[in-house]
């Protein structure tokens, strides 16, 4: 029996299941779950690590969870830090299209390799989907695949984002996809999206039924209640000013709602010697469960997000979020869901904080809008009939497309 379904292309600068990020994270949950309707090929880097892209990964095709994975050398190392000297010399200061064309290269992944397979087999695909508005694959791919692409801007209020040179990337796709409506109100705000087609598909939440909090709080030695960060460990996710914050809770809040910072990721930043924070490193998706199941609430100090998967995760599990109100879309998803807290500064913090620890009514209440707001929006069923609609709608005639700007 022949095999009917659609060929559709993936482009995203990392990618698989040892790779963390965000947009990483989202196009290979995406490009497994399609697998029944689409063969799904992605063009991708062999970097494991977003801030050298080293090549670590092996060049060539192999085949995981039924995705076609095409992976191509990346041709430059980056130096981060000579990087964000050049950056500085860009942002908000007069400079011309040249420096934006050298700043995207030096950002990488540069791998024209990648471009230039995908202009040669574009053709091929019915739609070619970019992952995040921001690295060289997705700026010189959309050049020489445009015409049947959508864009997965994974965007947030970031200095790249206004340079001269994303008003090209963005006036290229035929179709957009976003993770958040707060998302896609940055972006319009931003660019001219006209009337090309435009979805807010999210993407789905997958967490063990049963998650062994018990098991978890006894192999980590956790007697006491807890609040859980969850992801990279840095000062650009909010880390830093997240501990400066908790201490300031311990300090007003301490004797009357004792509660420790458990944290679990990447460690990115100086060794943690904080009174009441716990770092246990880099846990399995199974055990990472476990820790937000067994938390008062999750913390996600990052002023920076599209998504924010974790946060989803802790809904889905009846946990409720205590974010960063700097990131609209953190704030929106408390505010559409009624599941979370949100702060502004180091007291909203800690009275945030006191009033989830101490108050378990208020706290089972958010955490059941929480499942709620999970179950309606971004459920698998859901957000994959949202993301077969938009691509549909490229290889669809312009008059029977039937999928209009959200």
């Amino acid at each position: 029996m022949s095999d009917t379904r659609p060929d559709v292309a993936f482009v995203v600068q990392r990618y698989g299941p040892d790779v963390t990020g965000g947009s990483e994270a989202l196009a290979r949950a995406v490009a497994e779950h399609l697998t029944d309707t689409h063969r799904v090929t992605v063009f991708t880097t062999c970097a494991r690590d977003y801030v050298t892209w080293r090549n670590e990964l092996p060049e060539g095709q192999e085949v995981r969870e039924g995705v076609t994975i095409r992976r191509f050398p990346v041709e430059e190392e980056r130096d981060l830090e000579a990087f964000n000297a050049f950056s500085d010399t860009l942002h908000d200061r007069p400079h011309t299209d040249e420096d934006e064309a050298e700043w995207l290269r030096r950002q990488g992944p540069f791998v024209p390799r990648l471009v230039d397979a995908l202009g040669k087999e574009a053709s091929r695909f019915a739609a070619v989907v970019f992952f995040t508005y921001l690295y060289y694959p997705t700026c010189r791919g959309l050049e020489v695949a445009s015409d049947r692409a959508v864009l997965v801007p994974t965007a947030h209020d970031e200095p790249p984002l206004r340079l001269r040179l994303y008003r090209e990337v963005f006036a290229r796709p035929r179709a957009f996809v976003f993770l958040t409506p707060a998302e896609e109100r940055l972006v319009r705000g931003r660019f001219d999206l006209g009337t090309r087609p435009a979805l807010v598909a999210g993407m789905g939440v997958d967490v063990p039924t049963s998650p062994d909090v018990g098991g978890f709080r006894g192999r980590h030695g956790l007697t006491d209640p807890y609040v859980l960060y969850a992801g990279r460990i840095d000062a650009g996710k909010g880390c830093a000013e997240m501990l400066a914050y908790f201490e300031r809770y311990r300090q007003v809040h301490a004797a009357d709602a004792p509660v420790s910072l458990v944290l679990i990721g990447r460690m990115a930043l100086p060794e943690l010697g904080q009174a009441g924070v716990r770092y246990l490193g880099y846990l399995s998706e199974e055990e990472k469960a476990a820790a937000i199941a067994g938390a008062e609430a999750v913390v996600c100090p990052s002023p920076y997000e599209s998504l924010s998967i974790v946060l989803l995760e802790a809904m889905a599990l009846g946990v409720p979020g205590l974010v960063n109100a700097r990131s609209e879309v953190l704030k929106d998803h408390c505010l559409r869901s009624n599941a979370g807290l949100f702060y502004d500064d180091a007291d909203e913090f800690a009275e945030a904080l006191a009033l989830l620890v101490g108050r378990p009514v208020l706290r089972e209440a958010l955490g059941a809008n929480g499942r709620l707001y999970v179950r309606d929006s971004y459920r698998w069923e859901v957000v994959l009939e949202r993301w077969r609609t938009v691509l549909a709608s490229i290889t669809a005639s312009p008059d029977q497309r039937g999928l209009r700007p959200s």
